[in-house]
């Protein structure tokens, strides 16, 4: 009888093969690792080919907690999305999604209000695609879209005809931004970007972000770090880290919520969370309200 782990193997070379396809015909490089699908990677998930596969392996000697990490990122995108349905914004804004995972956000909104609207950004063409068509499988595109666009073009996304279709920004909404900020270089100037988003957006919306950091950790893991960003050079895509001060900036303008600017694991944690003692240092998080 085949095992899981077998079928599992035969299975994901037709996998990758689907994938470069998509690239290929997108025009898109399918030699390089790409941050996206190397973050679908760490989740364990389908969208990614054995290019970011590998890079993986690399950077798990480099940084051996980037799984957990991962984890813990993604566990705390469920709680704030949560935790904004359970304020009554109904009115979700995830940029940068990335491709579908367990417990996407609209999963989890709808669950808590099946008239919750999502819209889903993110510039890959693959978690785009694959995107749209998980939606149309589940029957949700009245109330749940993905659009094809970059953070650092606010307006492109904000007035987006499927965007204005779905959302009404005279209402709050909950605009993600989970580690995708620390892709953004200071060249590009985060602040200014989430100052035109807040502009735009009604009184009662929330921010909500996650970031790539290393000033609280151990000089062990600052040093692992630096050469975890050295390693994203050689992806489609530089890797930055910010401080918890450098956070509370990109904050300017919204009301923190509690419990402020925290690691992970300890923005209001419900059970059971990933206490991997080696991850915790390396990412900040927090929750903005604006007034």
């Amino acid at each position: 009888m085949t095992t899981g782990r077998d079928m599992s193997e035969y299975v994901k070379p037709f996998q990758d093969m689907a994938v470069v396809a998509w690239l290929e015909a997108a025009g898109i490089d399918a030699t390089l690792p790409s941050p996206d699908r190397v973050y679908d990677a760490y989740l364990g998930g389908s969208h990614n080919t054995a290019v970011d596969r590998a890079f993986v392996d690399q950077v798990e000697q480099i940084l051996p907690p980037i799984k957990s990490l991962a984890r813990n990122n993604r566990s705390f995108l469920r709680r704030a999305v949560k935790e904004a349905a359970a304020a009554g914004v109904t009115q979700f804004l995830d940029i940068g999604s990335g491709a579908p995972t367990v417990g996407n956000v609209h999963e989890i909104a709808l669950r808590a209000n099946p008239d919750a609207h999502v819209v889903y950004v993110d510039s890959n063409t693959i978690a785009v695609q694959s995107s749209l068509i998980k939606l149309q499988e589940q029957n949700v595109t009245d109330r749940v879209t993905m659009i094809q666009e970059d953070l650092r073009n606010p307006d492109g996304i904000l007035d987006h005809p499927q965007t204005r279709a779905l959302i009404d920004f005279d209402k709050p909404v909950c605009l993600q931004m989970v580690a995708l900020l620390h892709f953004i270089g200071d060249e590009d100037n985060p602040a200014e970007l989430i100052a035109h988003y807040r502009s735009r957006l009604a009184p009662g919306s929330l921010l909500v972000l996650s970031h790539l950091a290393s000033d609280d950790a151990s000089q062990e893991q600052k040093d692992q770090v630096a050469t975890f960003l050295d390693a994203y050079k050689n992806t489609t895509t530089r890797l930055y880290t910010r401080s918890k001060t450098e956070m509370e900036r990109l904050f300017d303008g919204w009301e923190l919520q509690e419990p402020g600017i925290a690691h992970l694991q300890d923005w209001r944690p419900d059970n059971p969370v990933d206490l991997d003692p080696l991850s915790y240092h390396l990412a900040w998080c927090g929750v903005g309200r604006k007034p």
